[in-house]
């Protein structure tokens, strides 16, 4: 009997903790001519910044959990070896969870392609 309970227990925490941690998750792809340095996309609590090399694809997820409101996402980066800083809003979220299972980035030479991805049919 104590090893049920303990086997719940155990089952029971981890999916609090699983839970517990919003991210959002997004893939990335550099489809441009120049490579991209310090990507971010905000809100992230990691608060992390990437870098794509020219034809990169990159899965990458923000860590939310500090975030309790519903907003929109911010992506912004440095066209390396330039100054030019490019950002653009998109998307929703709300009380900090993200609406769709992966959002897809598409980075073109003049132009940011977003496309949200949801798994579940309803």
């Amino acid at each position: 009997m104590k090893k049920s309970s303990s086997l719940l227990l155990t089952v029971i925490f981890l999916i609090t903790i699983s839970c517990s941690l919003n991210k959002g998750k997004f893939t990335i792809t550099n489809d441009s001519d120049f490579d991209i340095d310090s990507l971010s996309i905000i809100p992230d609590s990691k608060k992390k910044l990437i870098a794509l090399k020219k034809g990169d694809i990159v899965n990458h997820s923000i860590l939310m959990d500090e975030v309790k409101s519903d907003g929109r996402y911010y992506l912004s980066f440095k066209k390396s070896g330039t100054n030019q800083i490019v950002s653009q809003g998109f998307g929703y979220y709300t009380n900090g969870y993200q609406i769709e299972d992966v959002i897809n980035i598409r980075i073109l030479n003049d132009t940011i392609l977003i496309n949200g991805k949801f798994n579940n049919s309803y």
